[in-house]
């Protein structure tokens, strides 16, 4: 029999011991590299092939043993907690649109505008995006970003004008929501820094290039909150590769090739904004909303008399010649309002607790993944699901300089609800399988061997950290 061949009988034989399939592969690499170095170190000193591939075997064990060890850990992990805080968004969402859909709609209409019509088909989709291969995005990542740069020019091309801004795509029988496409920029913006990783300064120049295309989709529609979501993450995504050496350049001179150019620009918007009369109207509306009660500053006005009527717990009182109901959309746009004068503050406080306590266990765990792949991916999901709700909060507050998008799963949107349904789902996927994903192209950070010895015993590294 050939060395390698007794390399990879080795490897297979531990490989049957191991039940979960999609770990087979990474295992069984690591094996033959690992059995293969240490080949060449008996080769080095003298051995043949032959002989030094035996030694290298019978040094690692029995190969049912090493596959038995192996099989306790390298298993899927569910996410339990997290599956059930996203269950948790869901239920609150669903009672939630489902009291404040009696506002506006007649008995029996809000059953399906405002229940399980949404909510059934979103949790199909996390589910199918949560069992879902996450790595088919690493296979095809800037496809996948051109293939959302095409679906939003399709939908900017095709979109209902309303207003003089772009509402929704009309397919058939449903109708899209354009600006909440926003959401999937980020994950797009990943996809793009994981295809350039290792590509030097060139890669990050045309990381910088690829943000415009869909900056400027964003500015067509308009849609300013999805413009910051994209700006901020994409920012974010591309200094977290290069601070972790995904470019392999000078880190310093990575992160300043991006700042020099975001602060030249951020100066130059800003320069302009303050110019604008639309914008400085604007800016003095939000500082000052009274100053326009009945015109710009009237939601800002209204939202902001109702909270300060608001109590801890219970409901609180009424401004004088007002109705909570009469709140432009209170059940759409700020149903925290609504939730604040009817139960008190004390259900804003529990809905923030939520979402910071889901957004530190993701954010955290998306810094820990081992892949580069899935590190992005992750936290993509993560930045844009913690600043819309951000946004959402702040402008249910009183606070918004612009409209808001979402608060993932709670608020009304039906594309929205969709949109981060799968992209929750996708970010579960990572975490519940990026343990065994390997990059096609290994960057800077190495990977530690999964084997090594101690007073000549065999040592299995579960968790493969990187060194």
């Amino acid at each position: 029999m050939q060395p390698f061949d007794q390399i990879k009988r080795y490897s297979d034989t531990v490989c049957q011991q191991i039940s979960w399939k999609k770990a087979k592969s990474a295992i069984a690499t690591e094996i033959e590299n690992h059995l293969c170095d240490h080949r060449d170190v008996y080769m080095a000193d003298g051995d043949d092939e032959e002989i030094a591939t035996d030694k290298a075997i019978l040094q690692m064990g029995d190969a049912v043993f090493v596959g038995q060890e192996l099989d306790k850990t390298h298993k899927p992990k569910p996410q339990w907690t997290m599956l059930a805080l996203t269950g948790a968004f869901m239920l609150t969402g669903f009672f939630i649109n489902f009291y404040l859909g009696r506002l506006i709609s007649p008995l029996g209409s809000y059953l399906t505008t405002y229940s399980l019509i949404s909510f059934v088909p979103a949790f199909a989709v996390l589910l199918f995006c949560y069992f879902l291969d996450f790595s088919v995005l690493g296979k095809y990542p800037l496809q996948c970003y051109c293939f959302v740069l095409i679906v939003s020019l399709i939908s900017i091309l095709l979109g209902t004008d309303v207003n003089g801004r772009l509402e929704w795509l009309v397919m058939g029988g449903f109708s899209v929501s354009i600006s909440y496409l926003s959401l999937l920029f980020p994950l797009a913006s990943a996809l793009l820094v994981y295809g350039m990783r290792g590509k030097g300064y060139r890669g990050i120049i045309l990381c910088g290039i690829g943000f415009l295309p869909l900056a400027v989709m964003l500015l067509l529609i308009p849609t300013f909150t999805g413009f910051l979501i994209y700006t901020l993450s994409a920012f974010i995504l591309l200094c977290f590769a290069i601070a972790k050496g995904w470019f392999s350049v000078n880190k310093k001179h990575g992160l300043l090739l991006v700042l020099v150019p975001t602060l030249i620009i951020s100066a130059a918007i800003f320069g302009f904004v303050i110019q604008s009369p639309y914008f400085i109207r604007r800016f003095s509306i939000f500082l000052n909303p009274y100053e326009d009660r009945l015109g710009s500053g009237y939601v800002y006005c209204l939202v902001r008399d109702f909270l300060s009527e608001a109590v801890f717990i219970g409901q609180g009182g009424t401004p004088r010649g007002a109705e909570i109901a009469n709140v432009p959309s209170i059940s759409t746009d700020y149903p925290l309002v609504y939730l604040i004068h009817q139960f008190g503050y004390v259900i804003l406080i529990g809905i923030v607790a939520m979402l910071l306590l889901y957004s530190v266990i993701g954010i955290n765990k998306a810094l820990k993944e081992k892949s580069v792949l899935g590190s992005l991916v992750a936290l993509s999901i993560m930045l844009s699901f913690a600043t819309q709700s951000a946004l959402f909060i702040l402008d249910n507050l009183g606070y918004g300089l612009f409209s808001s998008l979402s608060l993932p799963f709670i608020s009304y949107g039906k594309t929205a609800l969709v949109i981060n349904s799968a992209l929750i789902g996708f970010m579960l996927s990572v975490f519940r399988t990026g343990d065994v994903y390997r990059d096609s192209v290994r960057s800077q950070a190495r990977r530690r061997s999964i084997f090594s010895y101690k007073d000549g015993k065999l040592i299995i590294n579960l968790r493969g950290e990187r060194i």
